[in-house]
């Protein structure tokens, strides 16, 4: 998927640099697709691409979001589809119901959506909270996959993880288009060939 690899870029949702991810890990790049809501036009061609790609969310109940970003996304593609919104948090809560599922899931089949997998510990972190309350996660979904554990990861609780795009592809369709140099790229695909972790 090109178009998505090169409109990203555009609008500044891919860098190039130094820095260190929610799992731990250290990355020459880093996909903030939290300013994807930013731009109305790109946001709506891609959550219609999910919808249309991946007939998941017509198989399923309830569309649950990961806290804090995999939640916008799940709450418009819940409204596109007219149906029920999930979502976990990242910890308890210590007040109140003390939920770590706000939402109904119970006896349900729940998509879980998330911006971008990396690891897989916030999907499979999701799966846990969701299979808790009696729910059925039946697959998840996210706009990229970095390719670095996390397909391998959500196999584990036999959920298939699908993606409109993997961080090889992106790097490879800028590079092809003159975005980033040969030296950037190599660095990069060695990078995430050197950090699958299964």
């Amino acid at each position: 998927m090109s178009w998505i690899a090169v409109e990203l870029y555009r609008h500044g949702m891919i860098k190039i640099g130094s820095f260190k991810l929610t799992s731990g890990l250290e990355s020459p790049y880093y996909i903030d697709l939290r300013l994807l809501y930013s731009f109305p036009e790109l946001r709506s061609k891609i959550i219609d691409e999910l919808i249309s790609r991946f007939s998941v969310f017509r198989k399923c109940d309830v569309v649950l979001g990961i806290a804090t970003s995999g939640l916008v996304l799940a709450s418009i593609i819940a409204d596109k589809l007219n149906k029920p919104l999930a979502y976990v948090r990242i910890e308890r809560k210590e007040h109140g119901t003390k939920s770590l599922v706000e939402g109904i899931v119970t006896d349900k089949q729940v998509v879980i959506v998330d911006d971008v997998a990396t690891t897989g510990g916030s999907i499979e972190h999701a799966i846990t909270a969701v299979k808790e309350l009696g729910g059925k996660p039946i697959a998840a979904v996210t706009v990229i996959d970095r390719e670095q554990g996390a397909k391998q990861r959500v196999k584990k609780y036999g959920i298939e993880l699908y993606s409109l795009t993997t961080a090889r592809e992106i790097f490879e369709h800028l590079h092809n288009n003159g975005f980033i140099d040969s030296n950037t790229y190599n660095k990069i695909v060695k990078y995430i060939k050197n950090t699958i972790i299964v």
